[in-house]
């Protein structure tokens, strides 16, 4: 599931959180390839100039194991392109419960 909502601290501006269902996860680093991926497809979205925050969580699960959630907090900072470097991009993310 996806959603998106308004940032009130932001006008015009929309964090989007992104549900997944990996029934294999242990931990949100396992998310970190494919949050990774759904970065960088969101930043060449027409959406992109709009998103100020990415959470990727494993909340579409049905037994979660965990509640914390990966997030990129200035997701109109990074370009999402694959530089510097893979390594590099998955690091930026931050594991973080859920607000």
């Amino acid at each position: 599931m996806v959603d998106a909502v308004d940032r009130t601290a932001e006008p015009g501006r929309i964090s989007v959180t992104v549900d997944l269902h990996v029934t294999e996860s242990t931990s949100p680093n396992d998310l970190r390839p494919v949050a990774t991926e759904i970065a960088r497809r969101l930043k060449r979205s027409s959406l992109a100039t709009r998103i100020s925050v990415l959470d990727v969580t494993n909340a579409g699960a049905p037994k979660p194991k965990y509640r914390t959630l990966l997030t990129d907090e200035n997701f109109r900072d990074h370009p999402w392109d694959g530089t510097p470097s893979e390594a590099a991009e998955l690091a930026v993310w931050r594991i973080v419960e859920p607000g």
